[in-house]
Formats: C-alpha cells, sequence, structure tokens
C-alpha cells in the first residue's frame, strides 16, 4: 500500500449473468488527440430551441436498445431482498404504482429526441466525458469504434476490467440497435486508470489525468469510486475542527499520508477542471451510513470546489404508470447528508457491459452505475446550452431535479436559492432529487429578453411583456426587421433559449391600445367635440358642415386617436362671421408616465367649402407616442411631436357631405436606460377621406364613413440591438441593426359611425372601426362601440 490509503471501488452486486453474443469490436487508438475545436457559430435558427417531441420522445422510450439495460421486475425483487427492501410497490396504494426504466426516469428520451441549434439529436455530439477507473474493454461492443481518448501513465497500460467498462458504457455506449446504450451516446470519451500505477506515482498519476481532461474539453469528469478509509462527512468535520488547522489538506496528509502540498496539487486540478467541466463522484454504498462521505462532500471542506461539483446517490424507485410521477424512493446507498446541496440520485440499477467477451452484460446496482448517468446528463446539457458554464450546467441539473414524492418531502433539510424566483427545497435522503433532462431542457421561471451587459445585470423583461405590435407613428418597420432573425431569451437560471423574432414582434399585427379599443375612443373624441360645439352655440346654417370638418382630424390624426388619454379638454371659440378657432387639450399623469397633449385649430366657411387648419403636438415621458410599454423593443424615455393639418370639407346637397384630411409632422423619441432601440427623429405623415350624411335614416341622425392611412414615417432610421449570444463568462453579444422606418407597410384605417337622438333626448351612437397593413389583411385589429347618452 506504500505511503497511501489507496482507492477502491464502491460497492456493486453482480446479481445474474447475461452473455448477449460476441464479435470482434473495432481497435480504439491510443494516441491523444487534440482538443475539440469550439463549436461554429448557430445559423440563423427558425424555430423554438430545443425543441422538444412528446410523441417521438413516448415512441423511443419504448425502444429496445433504450430500455435493455432495465432488470425485470423478478430481478428487481431480488435486487430489493438483498438490500432488505420490500418488494416492488408494496407500500403503495397507488393501483398504477410499478417499476420504472432508469432513463425513463430521468426523461432521458426526451433528450434524445429533442434537437440542438444546428439540427442535431441532443445524445451528447461533440461533447467529451472523462472516465477515471480501474480499466476498460476498449473492444466491447458499447466503445469499439467510438472516438475515445487514452490516458496512461508512462511506460504503463490502461488497464481491463467490467468496473471501468461497464461506467464507461453507461456514460457514452453506443447507440447502434443493439445492446444497451449510454446516456450520451454520441460524446466522446476521455479514458484514465490506475491500473499498472504504483502507489509512490498514484496521485500524480491522478493528477496529470485531470488536467489531460481539461486539457481535451472534456465536460465532465466521473469518478466511481473512494478511499480505502473514508469517513462520513460528519465524522471529519468534527475532527477536521478539532484539529486545530483550517487547511484541509494539512488534515488530510496527518490523517491519509503523503505532503499537504500534494493534496493541494489536487485540489487545485479539480479547480481547474471546473473552468470547463462538472465534477461527478458517487456516494458511499454503504447504506448503513446516516451522511455522505467526506469525498462525496468535499467541497464543504474546500469550498473553492463547490463551483461544479455533483455526489450522486442509488435508489430504487416505483411510480405512476400512467404520470410516470415517482411515488416512492428506496435508498440503496448512503443519504446525501451534508452534500445535500449538490448531491442528486438516480436509478444505479442497471444491466451493463463487462469485460467477459465484447457483448456481454451483467446486471449490477451500485452508485458506480448511478454516477455516470448523471455524467452523461453533463455532456447533453453541454451540448444544449454550449455557452453556459459548467457552474451553471450543474445549476440546471439540480433546479430542475424531480422532488415531488412523499419521502422527499418528508426529509427537507432546508432550501436553496438558485436565481431570483427560483428557490428550491432539498433532502437529507436524496439531496436535490432525481435529474429530469426535460424540465432541465426547458426554461426555467420562464423567458426574459436581457438588455444588460451580462447576465444577471440590468432589466430582464418578461418574453409576454416584450412583445410589441407595431408602434404608433414608428409603424412596423421595427416588427419587420426583428422577423427571421435568430433572438437569444434568458430564463431564471440564465439558460439561452432562441427564437424567431417575429414571436416577439410580429411583422403584421397592428397596435391595440390598452384599455378601450379604437371604436370606443373615437366615440369619446366624438362626444368632447359635440360638447364644444354644443357649448359655441353654431347657427344651424354652420352646425353640419363646420362639426363635419372639424370631426376629420378625430379619425386621422395621431394626437387625437392613438394616444393612450387623448385630449380631455376641447372648446369652440367664435372670432367672427363663419370663424372659429378650436382648442383641445390635456394633461395626465399615471404609473410613473406624464403626458401632455394640445391642438388648436381654425375652421372657416365660406359658401358651400368648409376649412380647417390644426397645429398639435405632444410629449410624454415613459411613453413612445402616448404607448405605454415595457417592451425592449419600443421603450422610450420619453418622446414628442409636432404637426400640421389640413382639411377642406365641400358640401354636396341632401345633407352629403366629403371632406379630405391631410397631416405631416415631426417627431423625436429619446433612448430608455433599458431600451434596445434609439428611434431618434423622424417625419410622418397621416390622411384620409369621409363621407358625411345626415338625415340617413330619419331627420337629425348623422353618418360617417371614412377610410385613410393612419400617422405613418416618412422618413428615418432607427438602430436596434438585439441580443444574439451569450459566452460561458455570461457577457451578452447583441448585433446591431439599422433599420429605415419608412420601409414599413401601409397602416390603413377604415371606419363607420352612426349617431341617432331619441324622442328622449338620448344620444345613441354605434362606432366600428378597423386597422390593419395594406399588404396584411389579416392584421387587422377591429373593434365596435355601442353608446347611449342623454342630452339634458
Amino acid at each position: 500500500m506504500g505511503r497511501y490509503c489507496h482507492f477502491f471501488l464502491t460497492v456493486w452486486i453482480s446479481l445474474f449473468l447475461s452473455a448477449c453474443g460476441g464479435g470482434d469490436g473495432e481497435k480504439t487508438s491510443s494516441v491523444q488527440q487534440p482538443a475539440p475545436p469550439e463549436p461554429p457559430e448557430p445559423p440563423v435558427y427558425t424555430g423554438d430551441y430545443p425543441a422538444l417531441d412528446p410523441v417521438a420522445a413516448a415512441q423511443y422510450r419504448e425502444t429496445l436498445e433504450f430500455r435493455r439495460s432495465d432488470p425485470g421486475e423478478g430481478e428487481e425483487n431480488h435486487i430489493r431482498s438483498q438490500f432488505g427492501q420490500p418488494q416492488l410497490c408494496s407500500k403503495s396504494a397507488n393501483p398504477d404504482c410499478t417499476g420504472t426504466s432508469a432513463y425513463a426516469l430521468q426523461n432521458i428520451h426526451f433528450a434524445h429526441t429533442a434537437t440542438d441549434w444546428s439540427g442535431r439529436p441532443l445524445t451528447g455530439h461533440g461533447q467529451t466525458i472523462a472516465i477515471f477507473d480501474n480499466g476498460y474493454r476498449l473492444s466491447h461492443r458499447e466503445l469499439a469504434g467510438k472516438d475515445i481518448i487514452r490516458y496512461t501513465a508512462p511506460g504503463r497500460t490502461i488497464g481491463r476490467d467490467s468496473h471501468g467498462t461497464a461506467v464507461a458504457a453507461i456514460a457514452a455506449g453506443a447507440a447502434d440497435g443493439v445492446g444497451a446504450m449510454g446516456v450520451a451516446p454520441d460524446a466522446r470519451l476521455h479514458l484514465s486508470s490506475w491500473e499498472d500505477v504504483s502507489d509512490d506515482d498514484a496521485m500524480a498519476h491522478m493528477v496529470a489525468a485531470i488536467r489531460d481532461a481539461a486539457r481535451h474539453g472534456a465536460v465532465a469528469q466521473n469518478n466511481s469510486w473512494g478511499w480505502e478509509t473514508e469517513k462520513q462527512a460528519d465524522a471529519e468535520a468534527r475532527d477536521f475542527g478539532a484539529s486545530g488547522t483550517t487547511d484541509y489538506a494539512r488534515h488530510l496528509a496527518d490523517r491519509q499520508g503523503d505532503d499537504p502540498q500534494t493534496w493541494r496539487t489536487l485540489f487545485a486540478a479539480y479547480d481547474a477542471f471546473q473552468k470547463g467541466g462538472v465534477l461527478v463522484f458517487t456516494n458511499s454504498n454503504d447504506r448503513t451510513l446516516h451522511n455522505a462521505t467526506a469525498w462525496a462532500a468535499l467541497p464543504e471542506f474546500v469550498p473553492e470546489l463547490a463551483e461544479a461539483w455533483l455526489a450522486v446517490g442509488n435508489a430504487l424507485f416505483s411510480v405512476d404508470g400512467k404520470t410516470g410521477d415517482i411515488l416512492d424512493a428506496d435508498l440503496l446507498s448512503a443519504p446525501c447528508g451534508m452534500a445535500a446541496r449538490y448531491c442528486v440520485i438516480a436509478d444505479g440499477t442497471l444491466r451493463v457491459a463487462t469485460d467477459v467477451d465484447d457483448g456481454s452484460y451483467q446486471l449490477g446496482t451500485g452508485t458506480s452505475y448511478a454516477a455516470p448517468q448523471v455524467a452523461g446528463e453533463i455532456a447533453l446539457l453541454a451540448q444544449a446550452f454550449p455557452t453556459l458554464s459548467p457552474g451553471e450546467w450543474t445549476t440546471r441539473l439540480l433546479a430542475t431535479a424531480q422532488r415531488d414524492w412523499d419521502g422527499f418531502q418528508n426529509s427537507i433539510a432546508g432550501h436553496q436559492n438558485f436565481a431570483p424566483g427560483v428557490r428550491r427545497a432539498y433532502s437529507h435522503l436524496y439531496g436535490h432529487g432525481v435529474p429530469d433532462m426535460k424540465a432541465a431542457l426547458s426554461p426555467v421561471g420562464g423567458l426574459s429578453i436581457a438588455s444588460g451587459a451580462r447576465v444577471g445585470e440590468g432589466s430582464q423583461t418578461p418574453l409576454s411583456a416584450a412583445a410589441t405590435s407595431a408602434p404608433p407613428i414608428v409603424g412596423n418597420a421595427v416588427s419587420k426587421a426583428l422577423s427571421g432573425r435568430r433572438i437569444m431569451a434568458l430564463d431564471a437560471l440564465g439558460g439561452d433559449f432562441y427564437l424567431d423574432g417575429r414571436a416577439l414582434a410580429p411583422a403584421n399585427r397592428m397596435h391595440a391600445p390598452s384599455g378601450i379599443g379604437v371604436a370606443q375612443r373615437l366615440a369619446a373624441q366624438q362626444e368632447k367635440l359635440d360638447f364644444a360645439f354644443a357649448f359655441a352655440s353654431l347657427p344651424s346654417s354652420e352646425w353640419h358642415s363646420l362639426h363635419s370638418t372639424a370631426s376629420a382630424k378625430l379619425f386621422f390624426s395621431h394626437g387625437f386617436t392613438e394616444t393612450q388619454d387623448g385630449l380631455v379638454l376641447s372648446r369652440l371659440m367664435p372670432l367672427g362671421a363663419g370663424d372659429y378657432l378650436q382648442f383641445a387639450g390635456g394633461m395626465v399623469e399615471r404609473n410613473e408616465s406624464e403626458a401632455v397633449q394640445f391642438a388648436l385649430s381654425r375652421l372657416t366657411r365660406r359658401g358651400s367649402i368648409t376649412s380647417e387648419m390644426t397645429l398639435s403636438g405632444g410629449h410624454g415621458r415613459g411613453r413612445l407616442f402616448g404607448m405605454s410599454t415595457s417592451s425592449p423593443f419600443a421603450l422610450a424615455e420619453s418622446s414628442g411631436r409636432f404637426s400640421a393639418g389640413a382639411t377642406l370639407t365641400a358640401r354636396l346637397g341632401r345633407g352629403w357631405s366629403f371632406s379630405g384630411y391631410g397631416e405631416v409632422g415631426l417627431a423625436h423619441a429619446q433612448e430608455g436606460e433599458e431600451a434596445l432601440i434609439d428611434y431618434g427623429a423622424l417625419t410622418y405623415a397621416s390622411g384620409g377621406l369621409m363621407l358625411d350624411k345626415t338625415g340617413l335614416l330619419q331627420a337629425g341622425d348623422r353618418a360617417r364613413f371614412y377610410a385613410g392611412m393612419k400617422p405613418n414615417p416618412l422618413a428615418g432610421h432607427t438602430t436596434l440591438r438585439v441580443p444574439v449570444a451569450r459566452t460561458k463568462e455570461g457577457l451578452i453579444t447583441y448585433e446591431t441593426v439599422d433599420v429605415n422606418l419608412a420601409s414599413g407597410d401601409l397602416p390603413a384605417r377604415f371606419g363607420f359611425s352612426y349617431t341617432h337622438r331619441t324622442s328622449r333626448n338620448f344620444d345613441l351612437s354605434l362606432n366600428a372601426n378597423a386597422d390593419l397593413f395594406i399588404t396584411a389583411p389579416e392584421s387587422a385589429v377591429t373593434d365596435v362601440s355601442i353608446n347611449l347618452r342623454k342630452s339634458f
């Protein structure tokens, strides 16, 4: 044994031997290969990501190779009896209680049938899993032909053993339609062993193997072994605390031998590995222990290793056969104990590859077989989220684990905050529970659009609030620019998901004002105008023609129809015969925003022709031309506008009149602090035609038909910043897009208004309005309002 208390394999039990044919596998090369290249930049993505397919997953789950590792019910009950555990489902009152597949339990079938940004299945493609064990049969059908890097001590062999063969095959065994398969079947392997290594060289060899795995870009290193003199974590904590030193390396040197620097070097190698990968360690198979082993809980003693460390336990499970929900878990290993905050459990009872021949398999159980499943899952997450850090892969696995069964809930030891709004319980027995790849590949806490420099900084706007339709005056040029672009959204854990920009700003969706609809808003504005005319006491000979002329702007001018709060004051003042001045204005403060609007119009009647000249302006803080929004793609600190409009109305006789209106304006929006857009200055125009009829159905009623163009940019450019990626360090990459605001589609407005005064002086009005883009009739936003008011 030399100076070291050498490592030993954690206990596993061989219960059945099932030879599954022979055949020679292709020999793997021992030449060390260069580290894998960085993944290429993703292409423009046109769908949701990752794309989960429940139907394909359900079919895949039933394939023979996916279930080949699972024991039968009789085999499982035999193992249960060996461990003194009750028979399957004997404790459950659920009539649908049944056993489960180890891989299906963790929803690995959802991962294998999902696709990454390049369209490849999530099977570990492009990822490397490192295994440190005691030897491998590299010609076994599960390993033959795989991309394998062998790291051996100088002048030594890598060795051959069933244990290492099984562990490597569980992590990344081939999915070729025969035998079993690994959790990440397309991942390459970095294999190293302690076979044929002397005690004096053992620690140095371990350090060198870890460093070599890191150089080759391993995203996980599996360690299905433990120390001969292993202690429980709580006992170790007491002894360490009583040792009089705060240096755990010195404490280990006193307890296990060698000098402290040797242990520090090992810890430093682990720490360096975590910059690119996750360390996966088995817990003890001794189920009589009441705590995790000290080595499984090493981050408790060496805190810098807490970044990307996972301890793994072993259990047998019963589930609801209809829903797949876990009903019970019977531990076959030590509990997670002090390692609970970074511990998970899996079903480590599998039929695994052995070194008997190239096609042999044997049933066994142990944390040695649970841990490589977790290592394979890290490879799946690394393929799905290549820009996340190892710590973030670890967090996703922990924060999404399954924990909704009574045994877990009855053994809660504390809670862990993974991110704002993501607080999860952990159990003394089961840690964070059972990994769930479906949940880990899905957004946690909803998706948001980030506008800060890095993940977790600045505001993150929920996807539902980030979606914006065509804002007033601006039109849909920005929406069209977003459509078809690959946009990154982040979940609460910083996971990057990708979607088409049209999901945020559909190119052909009109702006629908919040609160009341356009038709109701037009009716309210018309009511204010009616009051203004009523108080002005116009001669009946002038009333209808002037009223028609003054009404035209209500349907097409931004200042009257698009602002959320409208113009609350309207007055009409006579200047002379056939000459009037109208003033309208308003001021409102609401929800930390404010707006000021005004309009000054001069109405003139000369014979059968009536004209109006209008000057209109407005300014708003916290609004974009009257629209309140939290979308970073339509956000402005403040905005203002000024316009000039003109109306010309001709009386046609028999109560008919015809009006034409036109408006041009200047507008400016100041970029908001968290905005991803800077609108700057622009010019816009609007206009339309209106046909007015009095006495349409009976004397005293009034009907209007109108059609025209809503305010639309004539000239203006804006700069759009689109989040498209993130780095492992959390830096967010933005793509800058220049948008010609005049390139949007033409926004049109059509409508009808009818007012009738009853015999009891009630005014009944009907208003119908449709807004749409001419090139896309399906974009129409239509609404109708019916109003009844009493006149006195």
